[in-house]
């Protein structure tokens, strides 16, 4: 895999079944269709999608936006790419996107226990926010999510 080939785009309602496929490999609890279905269709939800030439679909991000700031509502990749530098590739593709359109600030919310996904954002600038305790369905009950976000266009 050739990152100089790897291209991200909007998403469209027609990848929502690849998305949906490359999430059930990627998660631990994914969403389902549906949801990738839904969220395509609101206004303030978007997606970026990261795609070669040679292999098609290699990951995805969902983000929404009101007003000026927006939210990574969901972000994976294809098993066999991960630690590739496909999910930095979509988060900048993201930042940039959103910087340039006025967004104020990112949030997220991640398991803390995604080690691997919390230093990828603390790369990108995000500090930590707070905790929302017992979030997340966990194989052993439930799981804490950590808040995080990143301030990307000072006040003026």
């Amino acid at each position: 895999m050739n990152p100089e080939n790897l291209q991200v785009r909007d998403g469209s309602p027609g990848d929502v079944q690849t998305l949906a496929a490359i999430e059930r490999e990627a998660a631990q609890n994914p969403w389902s269709l549906s949801q990738f279905v839904s969220s395509s269709l609101r206004d303030n939800e978007h997606s970026l999608v990261l795609e070669s030439p040679a292999c098609g679909i290699l990951g995805f991000l969902v983000y929404q936006r009101v007003l000026d700031e927006a939210t990574l509502m969901n972000i994976a990749v294809s098993p066999a790419c991960q630690a590739r530098g496909c999910g930095s590739r979509l988060l900048e593709a993201l930042l940039e996107s959103l910087a340039a359109d006025g967004v104020a600030r990112c949030l997220l919310e991640v398991r803390r226990s995604n080690t691997a996904a919390i230093a990828l954002y603390r790369r990108y600038g995000f500090v930590d926010d707070g905790v929302r305790s017992n979030y997340y369905p966990s194989p052993g009950g439930r799981e804490d999510a950590l808040l995080m976000s990143r301030e990307l266009v000072e006040d003026a």
